[in-house]
């Protein structure tokens, strides 16, 4: 299989974009570090570096408005039609809640299997403080439409590809922060990567 993973925020044309942010070692400034876009690539990594050791595909993706992401990874899959295509839209939450959350397009039925999957792989984790793991529709008429916006694109096209937003963790809940680290998001990226395999149907997991 593929998996995309966007590196979402950074890499908008002309913007300085890094997310959400807390001041997660309590020095009472939220630093750059400390920023969303700046921790998810601990997950990652992670993830990517245990899917290449199982004979996966990998594209780490961190330039470009998201439309753009989308029509390139859409060409990807076009280009490896005898392999399914993870796009993953990598985030962390904001607003102070307790849970994960995997969003998946709300058109999409295999983007439901494919969100299914990494959260039964991220559910197993079982993190203190992370009351459970939504499996949400995206859908651009509710709350869910920023979700909704880092993956629309995707559903026009081929069979082979599905997409998820990733939100594993909120950034501004001091239980969460615990996780927050390279070995806590380490764990987070794995399980992502197990989830992806698995709806893959591979071999190795």
């Amino acid at each position: 299989m593929h998996i995309v993973l966007s590196r979402d925020h950074v890499g908008k044309p002309g913007k300085n974009d890094l997310g959400a942010g807390a001041d997660l070692d309590g020095d009472g400034t939220v630093e750059t570090h400390e920023m969303e876009a700046n921790l998810t690539p601990f997950y990652i990594n992670a993830c990517k570096d245990l899917a290449t050791r199982t004979d996966q595909d990998v594209s780490v993706v961190e330039e470009g408005w998201y439309s753009k992401r989308h029509e390139d990874a859409i060409l990807l899959a076009a280009s490896e039609k005898t392999q399914p295509t993870a796009y993953i839209s990598c985030h962390l939450n904001a607003g102070g809640g307790d849970y994960a959350a995997v969003f998946y397009d709300y058109r999409s039925k295999n983007g439901e299997r494919l969100a299914n999957k990494i959260a039964e792989a991220l559910g197993q984790l079982q993190m203190p403080g992370v009351s459970r793991v939504g499996i949400i529709p995206a859908n651009p008429n509710n709350w869910t439409k920023h979700a909704f916006n880092t993956i629309k694109g995707i559903y026009s096209g081929p069979a082979n590809i599905s997409a998820v937003c990733f939100e594993p963790l909120f950034i501004d809940n001091k239980k969460h922060q615990l996780h927050l680290t390279e070995e806590g998001l380490g764990y987070v990226g794995r399980a992502l990567a197990l989830g992806c395999m698995r709806w893959a149907g591979s071999n190795n997991v």
